[in-house]
């Protein structure tokens, strides 16, 4: 049945329009506006418009604004979507839009889709960890694996934004690895100016105190315990 509807009804498309539906398979709703900015084609709405008209696989929902695929016409299109050669410029193109929208998450999600280290570390760097909080640690765990050590020294906000979160997950030894990682970035950068060693520094050492906090409940349950346990 999917191979039947390619044939029929995307094959005979135009190519703009055939690379429109693949290329915006990859995102669950859009706009025009994200349309035009992904996929680069200046005609996106008017396409968008034709092809709403001409069947009833894009649904235009009642907010005026936002497409939405029938789930048949997004598989297929993603299977054309699989075949592009620029997949991942497209794939940036999408957490640019999401990071500059407001959406972190997402953003994080097609950084890692297409490669961009870089882009999904400014990503954190700017979310500060408040929707990180909400991400999947095997994904962000999974992309730290992958991401080069150049690539994540070369942000040490980041960086302060992973000890944090990754103390916040109970993944001490991941933390202590981003802490040496940040000091290496730091000792390596003679264009760092001292007050931004100083900062770095301070916020490191504040985020590891965090560890002499858990340490010092730790105690303070054993005291507690031991008193009690001398009281009977």
């Amino acid at each position: 049945i999917y191979e039947m509807f390619t044939a029929a009804l995307l094959a005979p498309l135009e190519e703009d329009k055939r690379l429109l539906l693949a290329v915006m398979s990859q995102a669950d709703e859009f706009t025009a506006e994200m349309a035009r900015a992904v996929t680069g084609l200046d005609g996106a709405r008017a396409l968008l418009r034709e092809l709403t008209g001409q069947n009833a696989f894009i649904t235009h929902l009642p907010d005026g604004r936002t497409y939405r695929f029938h789930h048949m016409l997004k598989s297929c299109a993603g299977a054309m979507f699989a075949e592009l050669t620029e997949r991942e410029a497209y794939l940036d193109r999408f957490g640019d839009w999401f990071f500059t929208h407001g959406d972190p998450l997402r953003a994080l999600r097609f950084y890692a889709r297409s490669g961009n280290a870089a882009g999904w570390l400014r990503t954190v760097a700017e979310d500060t960890g408040v929707q990180l909080a909400s991400a999947d640690p095997a994904e962000v765990f999974a992309c730290l694996d992958r991401w080069p050590r150049e690539a994540l020294r070369a942000d040490p906000t980041a960086l302060l934004v992973l000890m944090r979160s990754m103390f916040n997950w109970r993944n001490i030894p991941r933390m202590l690895t981003l802490r040496q990682l940040l000091l290496t970035a730091i000792d390596e950068d003679p264009q760092r100016s001292a007050e931004e060693r100083g900062n770095l520094l301070g916020e490191c050492d504040r985020i590891m105190s965090f560890l002499c906090y858990n340490d010092i409940r730790a105690m303070s349950r054993l005291h507690r315990s031991a008193r009690a346990q001398m009281s009977r």
